[in-house]
């Protein structure tokens, strides 16, 4: 038998490409759009005059499945986390697909802004190709010509709007994957997105002044700049007031559950014994590993036993879970209303594990402990001790 012409793997990896179950579905998306702009890259750049006319077909095409691939991403996300009561029928309709995110007015800036970028590009190519046929086949249809109202294209022109294309089709698509994100928060409305409430927040004066004038001029760009009646600004306000970071950005303090301040200074104090401060003009030194020897190793013990024994004096399970919670919260940006519930995951670790030593071992032996500290105590709404750390 002989072997298939398209899936036969070679013994040489190196070409080896993702598909099917090892692949993914952007996958799919993102070829097509760089397939087109690959292509119109390559008749220019290689001067190929020759295949201008043939080359200029599987171009177009691939821009416009990119598009419609593109459109039903986005309306199988939104439906998906319930942001659409239901999609579009299963065709080839762009300005179908496209109309349908249009009327939802999703409850999002940034999603309606680039939906408005790409509608000249929804305009171009269904105005010649309006059911994915007439790009792919000579005839459609009907059996009459394909593009017939059509005599040229210049490929120089498609080269430089599918740069653009391209660009909005990443903002979309990376726009609804964090939009997807942030809804499994509770920093949202029917109205506005966790981003939406956070631009809401930046325009506000700070909490203490929402009796004064500037609240009331605020109050009424914010409303005209995302289309909000009183009702939506209201229910924006009561998400703002009630999520830690909105409120810190606002000015006002949340409190922890059992870490105190003065326990977290502490804790960096101690922190500091193993990485001392470095000359901000000095640039670091590489160690090799096999350059470390034994006296080096001994020489840090005593200290760090030092410090172990202090932060097991002082600190318990329940304020050793929140500081590990906000170091994360820090490091990997996890939404800050998360907080509580990262808490609860880092304890239910300790009464499996039941080895806090260990838990704080590996704190304090992260050298971005202090930077990543301040930031998370600032996302939590622990404003004093975030100014306080950005001071050690």
């Amino acid at each position: 038998m002989n072997s298939d012409p398209f899936f036969t793997l070679p013994q040489d990896a190196t070409w080896n490409a993702c598909i099917g179950r090892q692949g993914d579905e952007l996958h799919y998306l993102d070829g097509y759009i760089e397939a087109a702009s690959e292509l119109a890259n390559a008749v220019i750049e290689k001067d190929m005059l020759i295949k201008r006319d043939t080359l200029v077909l599987p171009i177009l095409y691939n821009a416009r499945h990119a598009v419609e691939l593109l459109l039903k991403f986005v309306t199988n996300q939104l439906v998906e986390c319930g942001v659409l009561a239901h999609g579009h029928p299963a065709n080839h309709n762009l300005q179908g697909h496209f109309d349908l995110l249009i009327r939802a007015n999703i409850g999002d800036e940034k999603l309606r802004g680039n939906l408005d970028l790409l509608e000249p590009f929804i305009v171009s190519l269904t105005r010649i190709d309006d059911d994915g046929q007439e790009l792919r086949y000579h005839l459609n249809r009907e059996g009459e010509m394909s593009l017939k109202g059509e005599s040229l294209a210049n490929i120089a022109v498609i080269r430089a709007s599918l740069k653009r294309l391209a660009s909005i089709i990443d903002a979309l698509k990376y726009r609804t994957i964090d939009f997807i994100d942030e809804r499994h928060g509770s920093a949202h409305t029917d109205r506005c997105s966790r981003s939406d409430l956070i631009a809401i927040t930046k325009m506000l004066p700070p909490l203490a002044e929402w009796n004064s004038d500037a609240f009331t001029i605020a109050r009424e760009a914010i409303k005209k700049r995302f289309g909000l009646g009183s009702k939506h600004f209201s229910d924006a306000l009561n998400v703002i007031k009630a999520n830690r970071q909105m409120r810190g950005m606002l000015g006002e303090e949340t409190a922890l559950t059992s870490l105190a301040d003065a326990k977290a200074i502490r804790v960096i104090e101690e922190w500091r014994k193993l990485h001392p401060p470095r000359d901000p003009n000095e640039e670091p030194a590489v160690v090799n590993g096999s350059d470390i020897t034994f006296e080096d190793l001994m020489r840090d013990v005593p200290i760090r036993k030092a410090v172990m024994k202090t932060l097991l004096t002082e600190l318990g399970d329940a304020e050793a879970a929140e500081l590990e919670a906000l170091y994360y919260l820090g490091r990997d940006g996890y939404l800050p209303e998360w907080l509580d519930a990262k808490v609860a995951q880092v304890k239910r670790k300790q009464a499996v594990e039941r080895d806090l030593p260990e838990q704080l071992r590996h704190l304090i032996d992260k050298t971005n402990f202090l930077q990543c500290l301040q930031i998370g105590a600032k996302k939590a709404g622990r404003l004093a001790l975030a100014a306080q750390l950005e001071r050690l």
